[in-house]
């Protein structure tokens, strides 16, 4: 069997079972804060297939996982919460997102299959006609 095959892709993951094993680059991180509540770290997550989700570890794991996450490097990620992507502000279209708890475990990896970037460029007539999703986040 090969590699490819032993992990979940990202445009599979909805909330119908609990066990997901994903292969993904993280494309971007960031931290979140908004006082008075504590801060959470955020990553957009990509696949072999160039497919993204967003990703949470909240602030009980932050310390845990912040140095260890790292942009540009593949990660083996398992047993995380998947929860719809209803945030006002969405940095995937993905209709689920993932979040980190005490039993997510990451692994490092070398994956070559999984891009660096992959772009999603809109057509000319979509922006001229207004028909695009707007509450997404630009970077």
């Amino acid at each position: 069997m090969s590699i490819s095959n032993t992990f979940d892709m990202i445009k599979d993951i909805n909330d119908s079972k609990q066990l997901w094993k994903i292969a993904v680059r993280i494309t971007n991180r960031w931290y979140v804060s908004m006082p008075p509540r504590s801060g959470h770290l955020d990553m957009i997550l990509m696949d072999s297939k160039g497919d993204k989700i967003q990703g949470s570890v909240l602030n009980a794991e932050f310390n845990v996982w912040r140095h260890y996450l790292v942009e540009d490097k593949t990660f083996m990620i398992q047993n995380f919460y998947v929860i719809p992507n209803n945030l006002e502000f969405k940095s995937c279209h993905y209709l689920y997102r993932i979040q980190f708890h005490g039993n997510t475990t990451v692994g490092r990896i070398e994956y070559p299959a999984i891009p660096p970037t992959q772009y999603d460029f809109k057509k000319f007539a979509e922006i001229l006609s207004g028909n695009f999703q707007t509450p997404l986040l630009i970077g």
